[in-house]
């Protein structure tokens, strides 16, 4: 069971009016103190799937932004055990669980776009991220290592945006989907780039190597891959499991085939390189698609009843979209295979 330690900074309200707001919450300490400046300071110990519910609550009886804020912590253990669970046995007893939290476990929203929305906006942090794990990647493409190429996948600056495109989809938050987007095409378009330096630069027998011209051999099996990857990495953010999404996502190789395909650009390899490039577009659609429907399966909506609707209709489309995307790239894979035989 995952524990938040909920503060509430506020000038509005007793503690008591705080504590009747809260009668369908399970919480299982509720301590209120007089801050000097005349403030009260509510903390609250709750599960953090309660988070969404208390910060909605609050935020609709507070509304003044001026005069309080909600500070969220993570919980990693509390004293005694037993109580707690005890406590837990008694609020759940008679209590039927709420549209769309049965069985609901994980991180909060709120949490989870806090996580989210940083590694989703374009910054000067992410494209030095993206240079730096091109360059690592172009090296490793150009010497054969896979060492060093698995190197550039663990920096994952790509991750961010496309996590963050997942998750615009689900909440209908088209700030976040504005600020993800340009960020996915200002990096892969980085990428792209120092892969061409890279091969201009490199001598032939090095820009044909076997790392490189593995990324231009598209199967169907790479799209059963991207898949099972993103829904696992979609996964284990909303359960708050992050060290879990470093090893999950290195199995989809999303920038290496960018810088793939600049080398092959370089060498006038362009059906080659048009295989790179569809490469990485599928592992794209493929982690944003799963992204969308794991979060939607795992409860990860907006709670207020106009942002739902807008949710589910952006929903819908994005899911329509991607998986468009995903049969157009399916007929690309068949006509490249066609094509690399030819050759």
């Amino acid at each position: 069971m995952s524990l938040r330690l909920v503060e509430i900074f506020h000038q509005k309200g007793e503690p008591e009016d705080l504590r009747f707001l809260l009668e369908d919450v399970p919480v299982y300490e509720f301590w209120a103190d007089k801050l000097p400046d005349g403030r009260m300071n509510v903390r609250l110990l709750i599960k953090a799937r309660d988070v969404d519910k208390v910060v909605d609550v609050f935020e609709s009886f507070f509304q003044d932004k001026d005069h309080y804020r909600i500070v969220v912590l993570p919980v990693d253990a509390t004293i005694p055990r037993e109580e707690e669970e005890k406590k837990e046995e008694e609020s759940a007893e008679g209590e039927p669980a709420a549209e769309g939290e049965e069985g609901r476990e994980g991180i909060s929203v709120e949490e989870l776009y806090q996580k989210v929305s940083p590694s989703a906006k374009l910054s000067g942090r992410f494209v030095s991220l993206v240079v730096i794990s091109s360059i690592v990647a172009a090296i490793g493409l150009l010497k054969d290592d896979v060492a060093v190429i698995i190197g550039s996948m663990v920096i994952a600056p790509l991750l961010g945006p496309f996590v963050g495109l997942s998750l615009a989809s689900v909440l209908g938050d088209f700030e976040l989907m504005k600020d993800s987007l340009p960020t996915v095409l200002t990096g892969a378009a980085i990428a792209v780039f120092i892969g061409l330096l890279a091969g201009y630069f490199a001598p032939s027998t090095m820009a044909f190597s076997h790392e490189v011209l593995s990324r231009s051999q598209v199967d169907f099996l790479f799209i059963l891959l991207a898949i099972t990857s993103g829904v696992a990495g979609a996964y284990s953010l909303t359960q708050d499991m992050p060290e879990t999404l470093v090893g999950v996502m290195m199995a989809v190789s999303v920038l290496p085939p960018l810088v793939a395909s600049g080398i092959m650009l370089s060498k006038h390899m362009f059906i080659q390189a048009s295989a790179a490039t569809i490469l990485f577009l599928i592992n794209a659609v493929c982690i944003n698609l799963s992204g969308v429907v794991t979060f939607a399966a795992n409860g990860i909506r907006p709670l207020k009843i106009w942002e739902a609707k807008r949710a589910k209709k952006a929903l819908v489309f994005s899911v329509a979209v991607w998986l468009l995307s995903l049969i157009i790239l399916s007929c690309a894979i068949y006509l490249e295979q066609r094509l690399l035989a030819r050759h």
